[in-house]
């Protein structure tokens, strides 16, 4: 089954938000296909482990599990430690490894 154009646009733009813009993927949107969904969702699924290994890590670490805090930061490190756990970590780290694993095969996935 074909990808309509809207559909070509609309996975650009999912692409784009986890590894960033590339001059390599304007040019093979016009050949999107659902080999190219098919890697998307693979990525977007290591990708958001990636983030959620790295949110756990860094709850740990607040929650004074591997920091020697004293006055100030040990006090606050169960807000800290909440704050942590609620919140959406997209850092340059999981970026980055996304985009180094992916940016490849997307494009081979087009031809």
């Amino acid at each position: 089954m074909r990808l309509s154009n809207e559909e070509k646009d609309h996975l650009h733009a999912v692409i784009v938000a986890f590894v960033g813009d590339d001059p390599r993927l304007h040019a093979v949107k016009p050949p999107f296909n659902e080999n190219t969904v098919a890697a998307v969702e693979e990525m977007i699924g290591q990708n958001l482990n990636c983030n959620e290994s790295m949110k756990l890590l860094v709850a740990e670490m607040l929650s004074g599990g591997r920091v020697l805090a004293s006055g100030w930061l040990r006090r606050s490190l169960g807000a800290a430690s909440k704050a942590v756990k609620s919140s959406v970590l997209n850092g340059a780290g999981c970026r980055s490894a996304t985009r180094a694993k992916w940016m490849t095969y997307i494009v081979l996935t087009a031809n």
